[in-house]
């Protein structure tokens, strides 16, 4: 019975685990108030008899001599954006430091001294200086991921137009099993080719080499990057649902997975894989450790395809480019 007691307590710390990681990854994008919008727009909507319920601005005085800023925000389905934005930049900080924070002391702080029982890199730690840095990095690209999920998610319930649906029958049960895979899939080509393409010498040496300066990942570490690359990662995500019919489920499953295993991977902290595609938190660990190397977030796949997964008999370094090391040398 003990036993068994143990292994519903685990279970259960488990599950405990992967919800505030779910919800710290929503947080850092800012994306908690899309994925509202999303599920729940005709609701919403209903509810608010058709219209945001936000006052307008400036009382909603007729202005006929010019069009005001409140109209013209409305032409454009933007109506009270200014709240949204307010919104979602708010909670998002209140909700990531507040969880991170607490995940950062259970880990980095009251079991420091057992590194060995659960970081990936226990003899390593991040300096106080580049702690420093990831958390103020990281805050910036986290206001400017939440502004847009603000922005976008204040469109859709001013009646902009995408190209998501919400009933399965739209477009039948095929298409939908396919656009999940579809999405999935393009997700995370778009992932490894363009992280591939930021360590390419002159982008790595001019952009991605800021974000790694965090040779022993953290959590923080996950969006502790150039705003460009940042808002590279974050548009062609962002952008298709606008290009492409995609049911909503797809979407969120896909967008939100992504969200919680980047920061599982970024954590530091040893992770077996959930699923059987999915690589475990050394993975991209040792890309951290050994810069040009294992470039997927997602799964193996395009690093086995490609060759660039790490390998024992290689030399890695922030100088050896290309993703496949060079040979180690035998002395004579």
């Amino acid at each position: 019975m003990r036993l068994i007691g143990e292994k519903i307590q685990e279970s259960i710390s488990k599950l405990a685990f992967m919800i505030i990681v779910f919800f710290l990854a929503t947080a850092t994008r800012g994306e908690w108030l899309l994925v509202i919008v999303y599920m729940f727009r005709d609701q919403l909507q209903e509810l608010m008899g058709g219209q945001v319920g936000l006052v307008r601005p400036g009382g909603g005085g007729n202005n006929a001599s010019a069009p005001s800023l409140s109209s013209q925000l409305e032409s454009h389905h933007l109506r009270n954006v200014h709240w949204f934005v307010v919104m979602a930049v708010t909670t998002s900080f209140v909700m990531y430091y507040g969880m991170a924070y607490g995940w950062h002391y259970y880990y980095y702080v009251n079991r420091r001294h057992l590194a060995k029982e659960w970081k990936c890199q226990p003899d390593k730690f991040l300096t106080p200086e580049n702690e420093r840095h990831e958390i103020l990095l990281g805050s910036m690209n986290m206001l400017i991921g939440s502004t847009a999920s603000g922005i976008i998610a204040c469109y859709i319930m001013n009646g902009g137009s995408s190209k998501m649906y919400y009933s399965i029958s739209d477009r039948g049960s095929l298409y939908f099993t396919f656009s999940l895979v579809g999405f999935f899939v393009y997700n995370e080509t778009m992932a490894y080719y363009l992280h591939r393409l930021f360590h390419k010498p002159w982008l790595y040496k001019k952009i991605h080499k800021m974000h790694h300066r965090y040779h022993q990942p953290t959590a923080w570490s996950a969006v502790a990057m150039h705003p460009l690359e940042f808002i590279m990662y974050q548009g062609y995500l962002a952008a298709t649902p606008f290009l492409v019919p995609i049911h909503v489920f797809p979407f969120l499953f896909v967008l939100l997975y992504s969200y919680y295993y980047g920061l599982c991977d970024h954590s530091g902290i040893k992770m077996g894989a959930i699923w059987p595609w999915q690589p475990h938190s050394y993975f991209h660990d040792n890309h951290h450790k050994y810069f040009h190397v294992n470039f997927g977030f997602n799964t193996y796949f395009f690093d086995w395809f490609h060759d660039t997964l790490r390998k024992e008999n290689r030399e890695y370094g922030e100088d050896v480019f290309g993703g496949r090391g060079k040979q180690i040398l035998k002395a004579d």
